[in-house]
């Protein structure tokens, strides 16, 4: 079994859900495979072509190419490969997420970190209490962990 590939994500802030991180028809073609847990390109080709004109050949390009960059897992069966998410979405996008907040925080420190309260905030007021809350369990988790060293 090869080892899953290192990939660095692109984050672009600008665009809407999953193509933050994928290109357009890259998000597309994960949402459906994510959907269904496991596709063929046949698949993939089917429920695309219900929104849109686009060629098999296409999908089954991008299939591939999203299979090489570690983001599916391609196994034959029959006569077709079929194709499963590496990882659930949940999953990715919490590691999505992790990269891209480290990566703030390791360059820019205290000032995200305001910063990002202030977003959160402000697109959410209710979420300052969840946050108190967040923190006093941590600290308390914390507490218990520091009584039993």
């Amino acid at each position: 079994m090869k080892a899953e590939k290192r990939r660095r994500s692109v984050f672009r802030p600008k665009e809407k859900g999953l193509r933050k991180i994928f290109g357009d028809l890259e998000a597309e073609i994960m949402d459906v495979i994510w959907g269904l847990g496991r596709a063929t390109v046949a698949d993939v080709h089917k429920v695309l072509e219900g929104q849109r004109e686009i060629a098999y050949t296409t999908v089954k390009t991008v299939m591939g190419r999203l299979a090489e960059k570690g983001y599916l897992r391609r196994t034959s069966a029959e006569r077709a490969h079929v194709y499963t998410p590496t990882k659930r979405r949940e999953q990715f996008l919490r590691e999505v997420s992790d990269e891209i907040l480290t990566g703030l925080f390791v360059d820019f420190g205290e000032p995200i970190a305001a910063h990002l309260l202030e977003t959160v905030t402000r697109l959410d007021p209710s979420s300052l209490d969840r946050l108190q809350a967040l923190i006093e369990e941590r600290r308390a988790r914390e507490g218990q962990q520091g009584e039993g060293s």
